[in-house]
């Protein structure tokens, strides 16, 4: 009996030593020196049969979790069930140097350490476990800035350059967050140039990158910073056989199909940069520049005559600013002309390593009177940032002449109404001396009186019949430009509409005078049309966004086209309508 109790003892502590060893924590990690801003993979591997998550809140201090993600495999050895758990965590180091890694727990079982060091990105990139880092820099960046006092949005010039020995792939430059809040970045090229270079008796490909660099405040700042992120391929750790020319040129590289992706990081150095600020006393718009240029031209086929739209295009080119500071710009009110300006249409390009920003503006003249008109001069200041000098640009005084335009029909008369021509009796002297021939006279004379009430009332009725025909070909051409109208207007052919609608009050309103909605809106006198007139006048001429309601238009047009009012041109019911 007492050696059963020892037996039974024996095998209780042999369980619990068997338990002990069963259960188990083990943590790894795929790189052990890896740059700033790279990430490391740390496996944890678990074996035991606790349902618990490990305790990762030691690595809070030292790292910045980005994944976590989980497996299970289950092991069958000699009868006895197993099974192994394992989470792969990423991690990316939140500071430089040498860190240990803690001890990872699961329920009361804990880990084993792991080190990794952890290195800062330079303008030398780390090359880790390579076979040749006594020939070390592998990759390297630098950067140029010109000029290195610029003043304040001036374009600067900043020259990227990539050396690389081992062959780079997917490599991209991003700019560094701090360089973001004093700079405005701009690339010159799409591409970079490449070239290949021998420099301290190793080849080199020479990669290039161009950027312009806008300082967005005076003052001392660091000089822009730009980040490399690529890879190479690492060589595998056996030899291929060399294959010939013609295969490689087949685009078959096993020597990388097999190898390891190492990233490769780098940062470009910095320097501080002093911003010169706007000179003193100066309050305009402050535009540093190389050159500006200004182009003011009219559209072709453009006919100076009155009530025809006429078209200037200004075009001006600013070398060295970029697209956003470009300035906004008006234009004088020319008396005896509506304007409309329209929304100018900005662009930038690059020139020569320089920015250059463009403005086309269109702006739409239409002149009410003929005679001749002087478009002043208008000059645009800047500062040359080559000699250091304030210039002025200018639009040139223009004197144009506007003539009366033909098309616009002569003043529409009423048809004059004839008086009858009375018959002239003249008076006989033997009238007195009636005789035989005296009879016959006044017999004449009573039948002619007699014929009189006839030929009164035919005249006057002829007289009326002329006067119904106009009445009836006037109504009739005021119908067909009505139908004109309503057709531009449903089909939004919005020119031909203001056209029809000028013709269309003209001969409704008995006035030669009207020349633009304007004058259509003063002589009809309602509030409500006056509203459709100034939208349609809007989306022909404004640069603001305009639409027009086309059903509201046309129950309002119809409404006015049924009422025979007079012109009343001295009167207006909106005159600021086209201000």
């Amino acid at each position: 009996m007492k050696i059963f109790k020892i037996l039974l003892c024996y095998i209780f502590v042999c369980g619990l030593t068997f338990s002990a060893q069963a259960e188990e924590i083990n943590i790894s990690l795929d790189k052990n020196v890896i740059t700033e801003a790279d990430t490391v993979n740390l496996t944890i591997s678990y074996s035991g049969n606790s349902d618990e998550n490990p305790d990762l809140s030691s690595l809070q201090n030292d790292f910045q979790i980005v994944s976590n993600m989980a497996s299970q495999r289950m092991n069958y050895i000699n009868g006895n069930f197993s099974q192994i758990k394992s989470w792969t965590v990423g991690l990316k180091p939140l500071r430089q140097g040498k860190i240990t890694i803690k001890p990872i727990k699961i329920g009361s079982v804990s880990s084993n350490y792991a080190d990794i060091e952890i290195k800062e990105v330079t303008d030398v990139a780390f090359v880790p476990d390579s076979r040749e880092n006594s020939n070390s820099p592998y990759f390297q960046i630098e950067q140029s800035i010109s000029p290195t006092n610029p003043y304040v949005q001036q374009q600067n010039i900043v020259w990227v350059t990539l050396y690389d020995s081992l062959g780079l792939q997917d490599g991209s430059l991003s700019i560094s967050d701090d360089t973001l809040k004093n700079w405005n970045i701009i690339p010159i090229s799409s591409k970079p140039t490449v070239t290949s270079e021998f420099i301290n008796g190793k080849k080199m490909n020479v990669v290039k990158y161009a950027f312009a660099a806008f300082p967005l405040k005076s003052g001392k700042i660091n000089s822009p910073q730009f980040i490399f992120d690529g890879a190479y391929i690492k060589d595998v750790g056996f030899n291929f056989p060399k294959f010939n020319d013609p295969f490689m040129a087949l685009g078959i590289d096993f020597q990388n199909a097999f190898g390891q992706k190492v990233p490769i990081r780098m940062k470009t150095k910095i320097q501080p940069i002093e911003v010169v600020s706007v000179p003193d006393g100066f309050t305009g718009t402050w535009l540093p520049l190389s050159n500006l240029t200004i182009d003011a031209k009219w559209s072709p086929n453009t006919k100076f005559q009155t009530g025809e739209a006429l078209t200037r295009n200004v075009t001006i080119r600013a070398f060295g600013l970029q697209e956003e500071m470009f300035p906004s710009l008006s234009f004088p009110n020319i008396n005896g002309f509506k304007q409309y300006p329209e929304k100018p249409e900005i662009s930038s390009s690059v020139l020569n390593g320089q920015i250059v920003t463009t403005a086309k503006y269109n702006i739409v003249y239409i002149p009410s009177k003929s005679g001749n008109f002087t478009f002043p001069a208008q000059e645009i200041e800047w500062f040359n940032v080559n000699s250091k000098l304030f210039q002025k640009t200018v639009i040139p005084t223009e004197t144009i002449s506007i003539s009366v335009n033909p098309n616009i029909p002569d003043k529409v008369e009423n048809t004059p109404i004839e008086t009858p021509i009375e018959p002239v009796i003249k008076n006989d002297k033997n009238i007195e001396n009636k005789s035989s021939s005296g009879s016959s006279s006044a017999s004449v004379l009573a039948k002619f009186m007699s014929y009189k009430v006839y030929i009164l009332p035919a005249i006057i009725l002829l007289s009326l019949l002329l006067l119904l025909l106009k009445l009836f070909t006037s109504k009739r051409k005021n119908k067909d430009l009505s139908s004109a109208v309503i057709s531009s207007i449903r089909k939004k052919n919005y020119t031909e509409a203001r056209k029809n609608l000028i013709l269309w009050a003209i001969i409704k309103f008995n006035n030669p005078s009207i020349q633009n909605l304007k004058d259509i809106a003063e002589i009809v006198q309602d509030a409500d049309f006056s509203i459709q007139l100034n939208a349609l006048n809007q989306i022909l001429y404004s640069a603001s966004p305009a639409s027009l309601n086309t059903s509201e238009f046309l129950t309002i047009y119809k409404k006015i086209d049924k009422q025979n009012r007079k012109s009343s041109k001295n009167k207006e019911i909106l005159p600021n309508l086209y201000n």
